[in-house]
């Protein structure tokens, strides 16, 4: 369908400043037609197209594009800056919920589906459908199995209910405040019943590994090709009931060199480079004021963490974590490592979250006071060897890393850094066998009891990275994660932020800005919660 052009060939034509900007050009295309096209590159890879399973960057920005939600996230203009925009909490578009209104003391949600909405095959989109992709996403393994129950208190398939075609309800034990939230995540992703019940098999009834190379949605593009390591190609899809997308083709570089991705911006092969750690904040900065080139940078809610293990000696003391948080050197890694591009963590939730409340950290850069708490805690005669973990590719952990490990070492650590695959790193901290770890995490939904149960409560054993367990942090969680009541809930996060700073349960670094290098005139892009890029939504300006 689409000719093939190899890694290598790719990068000799950029270096020859043959591949323009060409809005009518398809770069790799042996049988290009002149339709505008978007060139962008990534160093990640799609590995599952199943909304419910995948686990890579590659996988949830394709899945972006491809699947519709029932809802959708908006994004508003960033002010002084017309071609960018952001979501902002609790501002939500229609997608194929066309509207919605809460009943039964809000404890009701009915959602309107649109009507005459068809999928690929031709088979109608209606409120059955809509069902069917909640009952896959509660009872197939996946993230929603996790999430419904947990965040919106859906334990059942039958609390989704279908009243006619166009009419979809799902009925809460309790009104939630993240009950919209959820119904726009990309996991949610609307799919084709019959199709996947056409590939389901006994021992996979939800046809999840049929999902891995094929799809079968419906949303503003449609995937063409896919060449793990060369290339993903996406095409508009022929009557979308949406605005047609000003870029009718999507061409998706897979370029693993950092180096390379920024050689392809500069010789105009590109118009974009996406994907979140796609750019070190130094190559960012040197890319300021490049001709023809924009660097894009928002505060985003992603947290950089050290990561404690407080099942392993010596950071079950809460006066070694509060010496830890003394010594952290943030004041030198965010203009030696970033460049400028982040800000210091103050809270172990983000400072774009909700309820956030940078004034409750008492921590500050202090070595007296981090080696005097190390003494009261019984440490300090003798080195205590450690292992920090920090995953090989992402320059800031790495280079931070260096900057924590020399301040540890001077309140009593001998820190050995052990740099991982991503596989191995994943692994080992999902089990728990790191002491020390660079962690970064971001909350796909932008609400603090959503950040406040997965990182920190006793049950999330899988995301719970340092096994922090405090049954007074879990009761204000178990209270308030679905309270109605905005001041009540805001009181409660903020009690919840004082418990996790005076137990020091993360070392406290910084929160990413989110930041893409763009084509000067490529207008459109918008930073929304899980800080995926959204293709329909851009254009030339």
């Amino acid at each position: 369908m689409f000719g093939h052009q190899s890694r290598r060939n790719f990068l000799k034509v950029a270096a020859s400043g043959t591949a323009m900007f060409t809005p009518g050009l398809c770069t790799g295309s042996a049988n290009a037609q002149d339709v505008p096209t978007l060139t962008v590159a990534w160093g990640t890879d799609v590995d599952s197209f199943d909304p419910a399973q995948f686990k890579s960057d590659g996988a949830y920005i394709v899945q972006a594009n491809i699947y519709d939600t029932v809802l959708g996230w908006g994004a508003e203009s960033v002010a002084g800056l017309p071609n960018l925009a952001i979501s902002k909490p609790g501002v939500f578009t229609g997608g194929i919920g066309e509207s919605w209104t809460y009943e039964n003391d809000n404890k009701t949600l009915v959602v309107k589906i649109r009507r005459g909405l068809k999928f690929q095959s031709g088979r109608p989109v209606n409120a059955n459908a809509v069902k069917y992709l909640f009952d896959r996403g509660l009872q197939s393994s996946g993230y929603m199995r996790l999430i419904f129950p947990t965040m919106i208190g859906v334990t059942e398939a039958d609390q989704f209910e279908v009243r006619d075609d166009s009419t979809f309800a799902i009925n809460l034990p309790a009104p939630s405040g993240m009950l919209l939230d959820v119904l726009a995540l990309s996991n949610n992703a609307l799919l084709d019943p019959e199709e996947i019940k056409l590939h389901a098999t006994a021992d996979d009834p939800w046809a999840s590994q049929w999902l891995k190379r094929n799809t079968a949605g419906l949303g503003p593009y449609k995937p063409v090709r896919n060449e793990p390591g060369v290339e993903v190609v996406l095409e508009a899809t022929q009557g979308y009931w949406g605005a047609r997308p000003y870029f009718r083709r999507i061409v998706i570089k897979s370029t693993a060199n950092e180096a390379d991705r920024i050689l392809l911006l500069k010789r105009k092969a590109i118009d974009m480079v996406i994907g979140p750690n796609s750019m070190s904040p130094k190559n960012l900065k040197s890319l300021e004021g490049e001709p023809g080139l924009n660097v894009v940078s928002l505060p985003d809610t992603n947290c950089n963490f050290l990561c404690m293990n407080l099942k392993k000696k010596p950071f079950d003391s809460v006066k070694v974590r509060q010496a830890i948080n003394y010594a952290m050197p943030i004041h030198a890694i965010i203009p030696n490592v970033l460049y400028g591009y982040g800000e210091q963590m103050k809270s172990p939730i983000a400072a774009q979250t909700p309820g956030y409340d940078g004034s409750l950290s008492p921590y500050n850069y202090d070595v007296a006071k981090a080696k005097s708490l190390m003494a009261e805690a019984g440490f300090g005669s003798a080195p205590i060897p450690v292992k920090l973990a920090v995953r090989v590719g992402y320059a800031p952990h790495e280079q931070a890393a260096i900057w924590i490990q020399r301040e540890l070492e001077t309140i009593g650590f001998r820190v050995i850094i052990e740099k991982e695959t991503d596989a191995t790193f994943r692994q080992l901290s999902s089990s728990g066998g790191h002491e020390l770890s660079i962690e970064s995490w971001q909350s796909w939904i932008n609400d603090p009891f959503y950040h406040l149960y997965w990182n920190f409560h006793s049950k999330a054993s899988a995301t719970n990275k340092g096994g922090y367990a405090n049954p007074a942090l879990d009761k204000i969680i178990d209270e308030n994660i679905r309270e109605a009541d905005a001041a009540r809930r805001m009181a409660a996060v903020r009690a919840a932020q004082k418990i996790l700073l005076d137990d020091a349960t993360w070392g406290l670094l910084w929160y990413d800005n989110w930041a893409r290098v763009t084509r000067s005139e490529l207008a459109g892009v918008a930073k929304y919660w899980d800080s995926f890029e959204r293709f329909n939504k851009m254009k030339l300006s």
